[in-house]
C-alpha cells in the first residue's frame, strides 16, 4: 500500500507528480488547481477529510507550502492526525512579525527594514504587511488599521531570496534567486510573480555563512527560503518562509527529486552527500490576468506549465499559467523569458512583469 501525503499549497500539481514518482498517494488541497483550500475554514469538512484518509492509510504525512498562514485554528488538528514534514506548523505564525527576532538577526549581521533610514527621494516610505500572509498578497502602500497588519519601511531595489536545506545543525545552500514582481497590479502591488536564479552584488560566501548561522539559531528544518534586499552592502531580511515555496521546483529538479525525498525521509539522508552536476540557470514566471475570460490554448510551448482546462473561467487578477525555463547563463535566460512573454502577449492579456 502506498503511503498517503496531504498537500496544502496554492498549487499542488508539481508536488503531486513528484510524490507519485516516490510512490506516495497525494490528497491535495490548493487554491488554483483543485480550488478547495477555502474548505479548510470548515471544521466539518476537515474532520471528514481526516477521517476518510485515516480509514485508508496509517500514519499519513503532511507537506505544506502557502495557504496555511491564516489558519492557525487547525494547526493542532492537523498536527495530531498527520506527520508534518518540514518545520512545525506554528513556525508560520512565529515568523509573521520579524521584529521579534531583531536581536538574532543582528547577531548574524542582518538588519530588518524598521532600521532603515528614511529615503527622502522615495515617496512611499512604508508598506503595510499582513501578519498572516504569503505570496505578496495583501501587502499594501495604503495605511491599514487593525492588529492584522504591521508597518514596515519600504525598501526600493531588487528583492532576492536564498533557498536552502536544514537538518539539525547541517545546512545545504541551494542558490540565490531574484524575485519578480508585476507592474500596475493595484490590488496586490507586491504579488509574487516568479523568480530566476542569480548571483548577488556582494560576497556570496559571507552571505551564505550568515544565513547558515541564522538558520541553525532559528532551528529550521527541511526546505526553507528567506527573502531579503541589499542596501549599501547591508542585508535586510524581509520574510522568512519556513515551508516549501515556488523556488522548490527549481532546486528539486536540479537535484533529481532528491530534495523532496529528503523532505519525506530526512533520517535516511545526509546533506553533505547531496550533489548535482547541473550548471543551468533556471527561472519561472507566473502570469496574472488583466481581465475576466475563458481560457483557450492558442499556443504550444513545453515551458508552459499549470495550464487551465479548456474554457475554464479565469477571473481578473488570478494566475493564468506559468513559464518554467532554463538556459546556460543568466543573460540568456532573461532574453529567453522576455521573448516568451512577448509571444504570449499576442494571445493573452496579463499584467506586465518586472524582469
Amino acid at each position: 500500500m502506498s503511503k498517503a501525503v496531504v498537500l496544502v499549497s496554492s498549487d499542488t500539481s508539481y508536488l503531486e507528480h513528484q510524490l507519485s514518482l516516490l510512490n506516495y498517494t497525494s490528497y491535495p488541497i490548493d487554491e488554483y488547481n483543485h480550488k478547495n483550500i477555502h474548505k479548510l475554514y470548515d471544521l466539518r469538512f476537515i474532520n471528514d477529510f481526516i477521517k476518510d484518509i485515516l480509514l485508508k492509510h496509517s500514519n499519513p504525512f503532511l507537506i505544506y507550502g502557502s495557504g496555511l498562514e491564516d489558519k492557525q485554528k487547525i494547526y493542532d488538528l492537523l498536527t495530531n492526525n498527520f506527520i508534518v514534514k518540514g518545520n512545525n506548523l506554528n513556525m508560520l505564525s512565529s515568523f509573521s512579525d520579524l521584529r521579534i527576532f531583531k536581536s538574532t538577526f543582528e547577531k548574524h549581521n542582518f538588519k530588518i527594514p524598521d532600521d532603515f533610514d528614511n529615503d527622502i527621494l522615495n515617496g512611499n516610505k512604508y508598506i503595510w504587511k499582513p501578519l498572516l500572509g504569503s505570496g505578496g498578497y495583501g501587502i499594501s502602500l495604503d495605511i491599514k488599521d487593525g492588529e492584522d497588519y504591521y508597518k514596515q519601511r519600504y525598501l526600493s531595489g531588487d528583492t532576492y531570496s536564498i533557498s536552502f536545506l536544514c537538518k539539525e545543525n547541517d545546512f545545504l545552500f541551494l542558490g540565490f534567486n531574484k524575485l519578480l514582481l508585476l507592474k500596475s497590479h493595484l490590488k496586490h502591488p507586491f504579488i509574487h510573480a516568479g523568480a530566476v536564479m542569480t548571483m548577488l552584488p556582494i560576497s556570496h560566501h559571507d552571505v551564505v555563512s550568515s544565513f547558515r548561522g541564522l538558520s541553525i539559531d532559528l532551528s529550521l528544518t527541511g526546505y526553507n527560503s528567506i527573502d531579503f534586499k541589499i542596501i549599501n552592502n547591508d542585508v535586510y531580511i524581509l520574510d522568512i518562509n519556513p515551508r516549501i515555496t515556488s523556488t522548490f521546483k527549481i532546486y528539486n529538479n536540479i537535484y533529481n527529486n532528491k530534495l523532496l525525498e529528503l523532505q519525506m525521509n530526512e533520517q535516511e539522508f545526509s546533506l553533505n552527500k547531496l550533489a548535482t552536476d547541473d550548471t543551468g540557470i533556471y527561472g519561472y514566471i507566473h502570469f496574472f490576468s488583466r481581465e475576466d475570460f475563458k481560457f483557450k490554448k492558442y499556443i504550444s510551448d513545453n515551458d508552459l506549465i499549470n495550464l487551465p482546462k479548456e474554457d475554464e473561467h479565469i477571473k481578473k487578477g488570478e494566475p493564468i499559467f506559468s513559464i518554467y525555463s532554463h538556459a546556460l547563463t543568466y543573460t540568456d535566460l532573461i532574453s529567453k523569458l522576455q521573448e516568451k512573454i512577448s509571444n504570449l502577449r499576442n494571445y493573452y492579456k496579463f499584467y506586465d512583469i518586472v524582469i
